[in-house]
């Protein structure tokens, strides 16, 4: 609504990060080429394992058909959402934001299964195979999830607290990531990106003052 109001238009916007007024939210748009990642992750939606076609309700049909057949519990995301979730974060490579935005909307829609979805983001995160601008892609994810953590959506609330148990964690495995960095300027650009998340988190009041510098010394902490 904001971008709106300041002259986007729905299939036409600005990219560039921007306060939403002073001293307020950071807000860093999608790219533009998200239509294009939106339009892959429901083709992928529109085929089962063995490549018949089906549709994106479907996919969403069989996660409530497995619920009521295995009984799963209210807050259980379901090995069917689960393979859908995983799907999105593996196409979250590098810093593009179409990718990131769809994963954030996916994990959003399942906040009701919160632990889970922290789970499968942060074994994205940890995972030894992933690449430097790979976390830091995740990373942005992780701080998209949480900036939409406080909308009117059910239990979308719990994405933020289960984050919060988390965060030494997924810091500590970044420090471990910057330090293995042997590039002078690579490391410098991997270090100010970590920290400017942290940043955002605490100009967003997102963790406490204190926690969240804590953090920040614990990753630049030789």
């Amino acid at each position: 609504l904001y971008s709106l109001l300041n002259g986007d238009t729905k299939s036409k916007w600005h990219e560039q990060m921007f306060f939403m007024y002073d001293s307020g939210p950071v807000w860093i748009p999608p790219s533009t080429k998200h239509r294009r990642i939106d339009h892959l992750s429901d083709e992928d939606d529109r085929h089962s394992n063995d490549g018949q076609a089906t549709d994106v309700s479907s996919s969403e049909a069989e996660e409530e058909a497995e619920r009521r057949q295995d009984a799963l519990p209210r807050d259980a995301l379901g090995a069917r959402a689960r393979e859908r979730l995983e799907r999105r974060i593996r196409r979250v490579q590098g810093l593009e934001r179409g990718a990131i935005a769809d994963a954030m909307m996916f994990a959003i829609d399942h906040a009701h299964a919160a632990d889970e979805v922290v789970d499968v983001v942060c074994r994205a995160i940890l995972d030894p195979e992933a690449l430097p601008l790979d976390r830091l892609g995740k990373l942005l994810l992780v701080s998209d999830i949480l900036h939409n953590s406080s909308a009117q959506v059910a239990n979308a609330w719990r994405l933020r607290q289960a984050f919060e148990l988390r965060l030494s964690e997924i810091f500590g495995e970044l420090a471990r990531v910057f330090r293995a960095i042997d590039a002078r300027l690579r490391a410098e650009s991997f270090r100010r990106q970590v920290l400017s998340v942290l940043a955002v988190w605490q100009a967003w009041m997102m963790f406490p003052e204190d926690r969240l510098q804590s953090l920040a010394a614990g990753f630049t902490k030789l």
